[in-house]
């Protein structure tokens, strides 16, 4: 009898032993999962920047060559997906030399620099993204 005495504990032990080991596992599979929602949710941050500087570029290269003129703007986006997003499009335009243009019998060759910031989020807080698309473009035939 004095065996069983000795092994009663044991039983304890062991409980307490694999109650902490399953906390620690619960621990770090919750970890895990805000991880992969932090990931997720960057993502899709990272798309709607993508995205809203793309559109920004389209924007300006349609606008330099059908206008024939350097087109800047900031465009707040508040439909669909890209709800929320800010882009800011920028344009430089450089008048060609004559020589290339009087090739072509044409008298107002350019070439427009464009750049498109698209942002979304505040500066410095986890919501923040950003992302810049620059474009070449010439009316040159």
């Amino acid at each position: 009898m004095k065996t069983r005495i000795r092994s009663a504990g044991m039983a304890l032990m062991s409980a307490i032993f694999l109650i902490v080991v399953l906390i620690g596992l619960g621990v770090a599979m919750m970890n895990l999962s805000n991880v992969e929602h932090d990931t997720a949710s960057k993502a899709i941050l990272a798309a709607k920047v993508y995205y809203g500087a793309k559109a920004g570029i389209d924007w300006g290269l349609q606008q330099s060559i059908a206008a024939g003129s350097c087109v800047g703007s900031t465009i707040n986006l508040t439909t669909g997906s890209l709800n929320g997003a800010t882009v800011t499009v920028t344009c430089a335009a450089a008048q060609q030399g004559a020589a290339t243009c009087g090739l072509t019998g044409t008298s107002n060759c350019q070439t427009y620099y464009l750049t498109s910031v698209a942002t979304t989020g505040a500066l410095g807080t986890l919501s923040y993204a950003e992302r810049r698309i620059e474009a070449t473009v010439s009316n040159i035939p």
